[in-house]
Order: structure tokens, then C-alpha cells, then sequence
């Protein structure tokens, strides 16, 4: 069974991966919250939570190629391009390959919060999760699909851009909200968490 210690730096690394991939602040044209940071920080949070939920070590090709793809569009914003958008068949193939990584990733963690955690408020923090789960693969769909359904003669262009915008804006706080919830379920191994700083030379213990 996993150390309660890696459980707690597990669930660090999911808290803090939501951070990168749903908030973007830009200098100029470069992301510094770049979303492949988030996909990294899955990526180690997988790493600490495979031996309690064996199912997530089998997004980690998943997560790998994500975080490369990321790591790619962030990497071209220097000279001022873009991958995404480039190749429409490759940014559907991206948007159904986060769809999946974020529904399994999301439901490890609510399972997690419901095995671990036996106080009443953990079972409504697990639904919680789980709720938050669907709202986001309906929203990751509904951002995935909106540049490619047909636009009604009668939609004016402000009212199709005040959708995108609203449909981004609901996709930031919800990633937020999970964020949250995140940093809640790690309280539970608080008592795991490793001290802010090393002991120093010569202090208790050591001779």
C-alpha cells in the first residue's frame, strides 16, 4: 500500500497541475504558466499515486505525449507561432486524448478520496470530484467541437464569440474549483507532509 507521505505529494502535484493548465498569463506571446508544467506535474502526481491506483500508471503514455505536444505550441510562441491550429486532425486527436487522460485521472481521485478518507465530508468531497469531472468533459467537448460545427446564418459573431469566451471562462473556474477540492483531499495526509525545511547540521538527533 503507498506511504501516506507519496499519497500527499500525489495529490500536490495533481492540485498544482490544474493551476497550469487552466490559468495563462502571457508576456507578449509566451505563457508564463505554460500548460506542458501541468501535464509534467500529472505526470510525477502519477508517479506517487500508481501503487494505491494501479489504473493510472496507464495514462502515462498519454500524459507524456500531451505534455510533448504542449511543450511544442509553448516552445514555438518564442518565434511567435503556433502548433495548435496547424493541423486541425492533430488538435482533434489532442482534445480527445486530454478528454480521456482527464476523466480516468479524475476518477483514480475521486476513488482515492472515497477509500482513504472515512469521514463523512470525504464521500461528498469524492462526489464533488466526480461531479466536476463530467461538467469538464462536457465542456472540454463543447470547446473541442465549437470551431468546426457550422455557424447559423442568423448567429451574429458576437453571440458565437461570447460563447467561446463563456465556455473558457466556465472551463478556468472549474479548473479552479478541482484545484481546490485537490488541496482539500491532501489535507487528510497533512500529518505525512514532508517538513518545509531540512533539519540543520548538528541539530536534534544528529551527532
Amino acid at each position: 500500500m503507498t506511504d501516506r507521505s507519496s499519497l500527499y505529494k500525489g495529490l500536490s502535484c495533481a492540485a498544482w497541475g490544474y493551476l497550469f493548465l487552466n490559468l495563462d498569463f502571457n508576456l507578449g506571446n509566451v505563457s508564463i504558466l505554460p500548460r506542458f508544467a501541468g501535464w509534467l506535474l500529472f505526470l510525477r502526481a502519477i508517479d506517487e499515486l500508481k501503487e494505491e491506483r494501479r489504473d493510472l500508471a496507464l495514462l502515462r503514455p498519454l500524459g507524456f505525449l500531451l505534455a510533448l505536444w504542449t511543450g511544442a505550441d509553448w516552445l514555438a510562441s518564442w518565434a511567435g507561432m503556433d502548433v495548435e491550429g496547424q493541423f486541425p486532425p492533430l488538435d482533434m486527436v489532442a482534445a480527445v486524448a486530454q478528454l480521456y487522460f482527464l476523466f480516468q485521472f479524475l476518477t483514480d481521485l475521486a476513488a482515492l478520496a472515497k477509500a482513504w478518507c472515512r469521514k463523512p465530508e470525504a464521500a461528498d468531497l469524492s462526489g464533488k470530484i466526480l461531479l466536476c469531472r463530467t461538467v469538464q468533459t462536457v465542456l472540454v467537448t463543447a470547446i473541442a467541437l465549437w470551431p468546426h460545427l457550422p455557424r447559423p446564418g442568423w448567429l451574429p459573431d458576437g453571440l458565437a464569440n461570447g460563447a467561446v469566451i463563456t465556455l473558457a471562462l466556465a472551463y478556468v473556474l472549474l479548473g479552479i474549483a478541482l484545484m481546490l477540492y485537490l488541496f482539500q483531499l491532501r489535507r487528510a495526509f497533512q500529518d505525512a507532509a514532508p517538513p518545509p525545511f531540512p533539519p540543520a547540521p548538528g541539530g536534534p538527533g544528529e551527532f
